[in-house]
């Protein structure tokens, strides 16, 4: 497939996109979705004279979507094909350097986002970006950059499909304010800066402001050949590969020239709600409710109405006997001649209206709620004897959360890709640069002491230079962690490490500590190395007093015990008397086979 590269070119892809989102009418259920979620739920409708209740159903539930699905902390493991111990550290370092990008991005809290639009507007979105301009306070400037990327701003090749990888080419769209694109053309060498001009789109959920200009950042893929040298047998191998290219362009003007990013896949993550299917573009839960919430927000408005106007007694009075009478808030009737038996005045009450129409208002409610799977029970709505039950209750939460699992899934998929996309950047744009090691890790490198501490403890370095362009040629495989493996599971854990301890069943208190969660014991490592010195001197104590030479297995924790068995002279030594006579004479061995007995019975 030949890729269009000029100005016009691009821009005509861009405006064939747009014409493909209208015709599945984006644009106007995301702006429809955005008003009903922020409780514009009247918009446009033209009765001054009539209440406006909004009971809002759809932001409850979004929120309980939002809090459901994105709920636990987010780790990165690397695990090369090469297990040595040195290529095993470089990973884990690497790893490391990958959450830190995570926190400093705030890239849980911006997940929260995409999920809350995901839920709103049917798609969402990630734009892993790589920011020359961020202070590392290192040679090596600049670092990632993340940057949330709404369903309609986002343009496929190929609409038809919704797999990222195999888009022919994608658009990402940008509305930045005119003197930002100036600056930002200037940065890439361009001085004709006039001819950058704000731009209006075709089609804008938002109002449109009229300093603002369309940037467009086009990804796509290009093969090329690679030449490896062999360092053993001096030779060099070609091979084809494929790397992500992009450009940057306004609506008459190129930014940035073709330029080969080096990336593996396209730097872009995308997740759908309920996928559609021919159409990479989702379907948002609260597009097919809408015509619910609107039914409960009139029928509230009739009966307000009807209570504001019929709610209070209506007076009637003779205005030949009474010349006038103010109530502002009945506002009295005048009937002349009223009454022939002399009555100056009566009230009237209005029927009341059916209860029904509180009870359809309700089961309205309650059946929306429950066909978005967010019942009384997910919600914490339960009272009465239903609060008695708490394992019933629990047993609900867990059937009522079933119906999120697919788009559970979907957004692990997401989080990986966003993962991937971050090491995919890092590989091509860091270069080398410090990063911090613990002390096992230098050990584990081979680095040497660097100086003692007043003890005599040696110290060793807490910081390398890692080049990370070794992730380009490196085969390794990415773990994500996420999941249901954060608050609820990690205090089940602590409680399962606790009793096993308790009840000897782990005597190992480095163990112990190896199983317990590092969040939860600041500086864990250097507790462990402690323990674990003061649990093998207290082994050594206990078999010196034993009688018995403590070896070398001593490091690994271990007591073994070295005896030499006297030679039994008869079987005099065997089971005498119902008693385990094994040890023959030996008051040692005898021990030992004791406490054994103990321990199994």
């Amino acid at each position: 497939m030949k890729i269009k590269k000029t100005p016009t070119e691009i821009w005509d892809e861009y405006t064939k996109g747009q014409t493909f989102n209208q015709s599945v009418d984006l644009y106007d259920t995301v702006e429809r979705n955005q008003r009903f979620y922020m409780g514009d739920q009247w918009y446009e409708v033209n009765a001054p004279d009539l209440n406006k209740p909004v009971f809002n159903i759809m932001k409850r539930v979004i929120s309980f979507y939002t809090a459901t699905i994105v709920s636990d902390d987010i780790g990165v493991h690397i695990t090369p094909m090469d297990d040595t111990p040195q290529m095993k550290v470089i990973a884990n370092v690497i790893a490391a350097e990958t959450e830190k990008v995570m926190e400093r991005t705030k890239c849980t809290t911006m997940l929260r986002s995409n999920m809350q639009n995901c839920a709103i507007d049917g798609d969402t979105c990630m734009f892993v970006n790589f920011d020359a301009d961020i202070e590392t306070n290192q040679d090596a400037k600049g670092d990632v950059d993340l940057e949330i990327i709404d369903n309609t701003n986002i343009i496929f090749g190929n609409p038809y499909s919704d797999n990222v990888q195999k888009q022919p080419y994608i658009l990402v769209v940008q509305r930045l304010f005119t003197d930002q694109v100036r600056d930002m053309a200037e940065s890439y060498g361009i001085k004709d800066t006039y001819n950058i001009v704000p731009d209006d789109e075709r089609f804008n959920t938002m109002k449109s402001q009229s300093d603002l200009t369309t940037v467009i950042t086009k990804f796509w893929k290009e093969k090329r050949e690679k030449t490896t040298h062999d360092k053993v047998t001096g030779t060099d191998s070609k091979s084809v590969t494929t790397t992500v290219h992009c450009m940057k362009t306004t609506q008459n003007m190129v930014l940035m020239e073709d330029t080969d990013m080096e990336y593996v896949n396209y730097p872009v993550a995308y997740m759908s709600w309920d996928k559609v299917k021919n159409c990479y573009h989702g379907r948002s839960p609260i597009t097919g409710l809408i015509p619910n919430q609107i039914f409960v927000n009139k029928i509230y408005a009739m009966c307000m109405v009807y209570m504001t106007n019929m709610g209070f007694p209506k007076i009637f009075y003779d205005k030949t006997k009474l010349g006038k009478l103010t109530n502002d808030v009945t506002k009295g009737i005048s009937i002349p001649n009223m009454d022939m038996a002399g009555k100056m005045m009566d009230a009237v009450k209005a029927p009341d209206f059916s209860n029904q129409i509180i009870q359809l208002i309700d089961s309205t409610i309650g059946y929306t709620k429950d066909f978005m799977g967010a019942s009384d029970a997910a919600l914490g709505e339960l009272s009465g004897s239903s609060l008695n039950n708490t394992s019933a209750i629990v047993a609900v939460q867990q059937a009522s959360s079933v119906p999120l699992e697919l788009q559970k899934l979907s957004f692990y998929q997401f989080v990986e890709d966003v993962v991937r996309s971050i090491v995919d950047v890092m590989a091509c744009n860091y270069g080398i640069r410090k990063v911090r090691i613990t002390e096992n890790q230098a050990k584990e490198l081979g680095m040497s002491p660097n100086g003692t501490t007043p003890e005599g403890t040696p110290t060793y370095p807490s910081s390398i230079d890692v080049d990370f362009s070794l992730l380009r040629n490196l085969n390794y495989d990415i773990d994500v962690e996420i999941g249901q493996s954060s608050y609820w599971s990690e205090q089940t854990q602590v409680q399962t490490m606790d009793n096993l301890f308790d009840k000897g069943i782990i005597k190992n208190p480095v163990t112990y500590l190896e199983g317990i969660p590092d969040k939860y014991i600041p500086n864990k490592r250097k507790l462990m190395e402690e323990v674990k010195k003061d649990y093998e001197q207290q082994q050594m104590m206990e078999q010196i007093q034993a009688g018995i030479q403590p070896g070398p297995e001593m490091a690994a924790g271990y007591a073994p015990v070295d005896i030499q068995q006297e030679p039994v002279e008869s079987d005099s030594y065997r089971m005498r008397d119902g008693q385990d006579n094994r040890g023959g004479n030996n008051p040692q061995l005898q021990n030992v086979y004791a406490q054994s007995k103990e321990f199994y019975q």
